[in-house]
């Protein structure tokens, strides 16, 4: 079967099931790569009618990357800009955008020292906390009194 509907459909599972969650191999702790500052995400080579995908959505009061997984804010972030690198990004890897992803609306993206880019929400850098399991934990919060999960 070549039909080209089902070549989409094929592709979109690929996507859905891949594409846009985690975080970039570039950290230690498992995930798989993000869009940066909260940007919606942009598949190249699909047709031009396909609908933009934002990197996160809310769930039970809290942001949570496509898998689940939830996003925390650090607050001694500066200005949309990330200060967690080395060991801080190791326990609290940065949401980080594919190449060519786009952002629209409360999402953005900012650049991180290494060239890669890192998703925002209303200016503030996204994370992961390694110590989150499965989907829906969310054990970082309010660790240190400064990372918190971004709610609403």
């Amino acid at each position: 079967m070549n039909s080209p509907l089902l070549m989409a459909a094929m592709a979109l599972s690929l996507l859905a099931g891949c594409g846009g969650y985690g975080h970039g191999a570039r950290h230690a702790q498992g995930g798989m790569p993000m869009p940066q500052d909260g940007a919606m995400m942009q598949h190249d080579g699909m047709h031009s009618g396909m609908a933009m995908m934002p990197p996160a959505m809310f769930r039970g009061g809290m942001l949570m990357a496509h898998g689940g997984k939830t996003l925390y804010s650090f607050d001694r972030d500066q200005a949309g800009s990330s200060v967690c690198y080395g060991d801080c990004a190791m326990k609290w890897p940065p949401y980080l955008a594919p190449p060519g992803a786009s952002a629209s609306g409360d999402y953005g993206l900012s650049n991180r020292n290494d060239g890669s880019r890192q998703w925002t929400y209303r200016g503030k850098p996204l994370y992961f906390w390694s110590g989150d399991q499965k989907p829906g934990d969310m054990m970082g919060d309010n660790i240190g009194n400064v990372w918190h999960v971004v709610r609403p």
